[in-house]
């Protein structure tokens, strides 16, 4: 199989909030019909090998938000 995958570290000051961000940001990315992996601070997308620029701008304004 192939395909791809972006990852991101997120910047979390907060000790209290980092303890349970993967938890909080995943909840938060599937009620934006995001389907994401995030393990500890750094957060895992793995988009379609094949996007047209609307499902890449789309995707990213989506994480964006959350």
């Amino acid at each position: 199989q192939r395909g791809m995958i972006w990852a991101f570290d997120a910047v979390v000051d907060d000790p209290s909030a980092a303890a349970t961000f993967s938890r909080r940001f995943f909840s938060t990315a599937l009620e934006h019909e995001l389907l994401l992996r995030p393990i500890g601070r750094t957060v895992y997308l793995m988009p379609p090998y094949v996007m047209d620029d609307d499902e890449i701008d789309g995707l990213a304004a989506r994480t964006h938000t959350v």
